[in-house]
């Protein structure tokens, strides 16, 4: 585990390419977990599950990167809007391949805790 490893030089090195929606995809739920990115890739492909706490701090990050997005997409959204659009093609990728990368990582987190908001079905009833 992870506190096991702390303090020690660690003598393997495990390396792997991804493209960059994959990168920034895990460097999202990386973020959304609150753990170190060695953490997160170790816990999640030893254990092919990573549990997400809900702290504040977890929470005040996805509210700041939301908020800044927001931003971001009605400027967009003026820009294009407008008769000679500045953003490029390129830059308009770019950031629909971050916004994505975001989105799915905010909703991988929402389905972990899920059980906090959906309703119990009950088992006496056979529902």
């Amino acid at each position: 585990m992870a506190s096991e490893r702390h303090g020690k030089h660690n003598t393997t090195t495990i390396s792997f390419r991804v493209n960059s929606y994959e990168k920034a995809s895990i460097e999202e739920r990386v973020k959304a977990s609150g753990m170190k990115k060695q953490d997160y890739i170790v816990r999640s492909c030893i254990y092919n599950h990573v549990c997400v706490v809900g702290k504040k701090e977890n929470i005040e990050i996805l509210r700041s990167e939301m908020r800044e997005m927001n931003l971001v997409l009605e400027d967009v959204a003026r820009d294009l809007k407008s008769e000679k659009p500045v953003i490029s093609e390129e830059g308009l990728d770019s950031m629909t391949e971050r916004y994505l990368a975001f989105l799915d990582a905010a909703l991988w987190m929402m389905k972990g805790s899920s059980y906090l908001w959906e309703e119990k079905k009950d088992e006496r009833e056979g529902k």
